[in-house]
């Protein structure tokens, strides 16, 4: 029998760490079954039309205006008032026909992100009412102390499986009041990632122009430094009043001035959205490179374009070490072995970091002073086999555990 799985939540096309995810959920279902079938329902519809040639994958629209006018009203047509199913559109009678739905959206159900919990409900209540189980593969949620956070998550308890990536998030749900059997702690999916994955080649020419470029800065005695600023926190911090670009193109300068090279690399990448910030961290490390001096920049390289999760960790593993300020841009360099330095804005990356002993490494982002960082990613460089080797010591029980999910989803699947 074919399996046919939803995939919603996430996209190939502008959050690399997304792409990552949903790359790694369908190379490992086709780990066990060779030949399903899967239906992808993308906020970028368009672009990951245009870039997926891979016939088992269909693309469809997930975008608000199709939960609300297409997904939501079919089904509570084809639920409440028994209109066939033949009558529905082409997305809705994929959906309907599928053996599962799987949830990747990373975080969910947050307070203080109520804004997003329409999406969050109708991303999955749709399949739920279709009669599709729902599984919500590792990912943060909660807390839900704001009532209407609580009251929206109540549609929790009709999923089949619930992954918390995270204690907090495992204690979150348990406030939460969910049955124990509902959910099963396990790491964020891509640390199952291969390259064997990518279903486009984004970026491969630019990828393998820096790969070659910093090969050659090591021949001329230089330790080549990956940098991943975050459009994210570009903007959080543009709200809070200081400069965060400004503060990667000091500890940039200081690492070129101490001798090392540096690759500037994002994990978000829309490159035909311009200077747009959402999903896209193109213009920050362009700001970036614009506010170093001309003879400041000969050992420095950056990414100019659009390039995916793969090429990306090709990027990562010519570095000796990263510092990032993306959740899976921590979590490509760990899996690839690499140490990291990281400016993070929630609990999601110290967490991590833990499980691989490296909590000396995690920065909150508002501890914006590039001196202090800066001498901590020296540090880091120069204990760097160290570090990686107690980032490979804790990797293998890490992708055990991850694996865990998949194993479960396949087991209440039979």
């Amino acid at each position: 029998m074919t399996r046919r799985f939803a995939v919603i939540a996430a996209t190939v096309a502008g959050n690399r760490g997304a792409e990552a995810m949903l790359e790694t959920t369908i190379g490992r279902l086709r780990d066990r079954y060779p030949d399903a079938r899967f239906e992808l329902f993308s906020y970028y519809p368009a672009e990951d039309r245009a870039l997926i040639s891979d016939p088992s994958i269909t693309v469809h629209s997930c975008t608000p205006a199709a939960l609300v006018f297409v997904h939501l009203p079919w089904a509570l047509l084809v639920r409440g008032l028994r209109v066939p199913r033949r009558l529905a559109p082409a997305s809705i009678r994929a959906l309907a026909q599928c053996d599962a739905l799987v949830d990747l959206a990373g975080v969910s159900f947050i307070d203080g992100r109520e804004k997003f919990l329409p999406f969050n409900v109708l991303t999955i209540w749709p399949a739920m009412m279709l009669g599709v189980p729902v599984f919500k593969l590792s990912q943060a949620l909660g807390p839900f102390r704001n009532p209407l956070n609580r009251y929206c998550a109540k549609v929790l308890r009709r999923c089949s499986l619930i992954v918390p990536r995270g204690e907090v998030t495992v204690e979150n749900l348990r406030e939460l009041g969910l049955p124990e059997d509902l959910t099963l702690p396990a790491p964020d999916v891509a640390f199952m990632f291969e390259q064997r994955d990518a279903l486009s080649i984004e970026g491969r020419e630019e990828a393998d122009r820096i790969v070659a470029r910093a090969r050659t800065l090591v021949v001329e005695g230089h330790e080549v430094v990956g940098v991943c600023p975050s459009a994210v926190i570009a903007a959080r911090a543009r709200k809070q009043g200081w400069d965060y670009t400004g503060f990667v193109a000091d500890i940039v300068r200081g690492l070129l001035g101490s001798g090392k090279a540096v690759v500037l690399f994002p994990n978000a990448t829309r490159a035909a959205s311009g200077g747009e910030l959402r999903n896209n961290d193109l213009p920050v490390i362009a700001d970036v490179v614009d506010r170093l001096k001309a003879q400041e920049r000969e050992n420095l390289v950056a990414v100019r374009g659009d390039m995916n999760a793969a090429e990306l960790r090709d990027v990562v593993m010519a570095c000796s070490c990263v510092t990032v300020s993306r959740f899976h841009a921590m979590v490509g360099a760990l899996s690839a072995g690499v140490p990291a330095l990281v400016l993070g804005w929630s609990h999601k990356y110290l967490e991590v970091m833990k499980q691989f002993g490296q909590e000396r490494y995690v920065f909150d982002y508002q501890d914006n002073d590039p001196a202090q960082f800066l001498e901590r990613m020296l540090e880091l460089l120069s204990r760097r086999d160290e570090a990686a080797q107690e980032i490979s010591a804790a990797l293998p029980e890490v992708r055990t555990a991850c694996a865990a999910q998949f194993d479960e989803l396949a087991r209440r699947l039979a």
